[in-house]
């Protein structure tokens, strides 16, 4: 197998055994070249430590929670309705990948300094606080809050299952409600 198909295998390995639980930990090298059926030699030649895996499994996660972002938007639609769509995504996204979304947004303390990101995120969210202003939000709502809003609903689905949640565009509609978006 080439150099680079297996690295990626690995690291899709280990984004796999990371993305369906609720305990917080990153997949250790040796899982991932069990889930790939390596040696756990073989891991050593793309990643030189765990700290490595570690760093490239939130990079990927990173990428994949924007790129999720972003194919929702349409520049085309008025701001508001961006925002929406913006903000359905980020709740699905979150609620379909609780292990993923718990290591990006939740694991900073533990994983201390392997705790990366890109950027792209913050990107993504100066982008969403220009959203808001267009959509006519309040001044004194932020990118932030908005941020804050959907981090709390995504936390709450991922650990609180057992509640009757409604469905994703409603508890969207909810927050704007809240947020005192109107439309």
């Amino acid at each position: 197998m080439p150099g680079e198909a297996l690295r990626d295998r690995l690291l899709d390995a280990a984004l796999e055994l990371a993305s369906p639980g609720l305990v917080l930990a990153v997949p250790s090298l040796r899982s991932a070249a069990r889930a790939c059926g390596v040696s756990a030699t073989a891991v050593y030649r793309y990643f030189a430590s765990q700290s490595e895996l570690n760093r490239a499994i939130l990079l990927r996660i990173d990428a994949m929670f924007v790129a999720a972002l972003t194919e929702a938007d349409d520049p085309k639609l008025p701001p508001l309705d961006r925002l929406r769509r913006i903000a359905a995504a980020y709740l699905a996204w979150g609620v379909a990948n609780p292990g993923l979304y718990q290591l990006r947004f939740e694991s900073a303390g533990q994983l201390g300094e392997d705790y990366v990101q890109s950027g792209a995120a913050d990107i993504v969210l100066g982008g969403i606080g220009r959203l808001a202003r267009g959509a006519g939000a309040d001044e004194r709502v932020t990118a932030e809050d908005l941020w804050v809003g959907m981090h709390g609903v995504v936390s709450l689905r991922i650990h609180k299952p057992h509640l009757a949640w409604p469905d994703v565009e409603t508890h969207v509609d909810r927050l704007f409600i809240l947020w005192g978006f109107t439309a």
